[in-house]
């Protein structure tokens, strides 16, 4: 009950705008993984 309570007061705080809701941050891509894989030619 505690939890939902909580939880409930956290969601009601960001919907009046008390707090800013967490932003998922991005996830780092290696430059070799962005492209994409060829096969080798002959």
């Amino acid at each position: 009950m505690k939890a939902w309570f909580s939880r409930l007061a956290w969601q009601v705080s960001v919907a009046l705008g008390l707090i800013e809701p967490p932003r998922l941050q991005p996830i780092p891509i290696p430059a070799e993984a962005r492209r994409p894989t060829r096969a080798p030619r002959r």
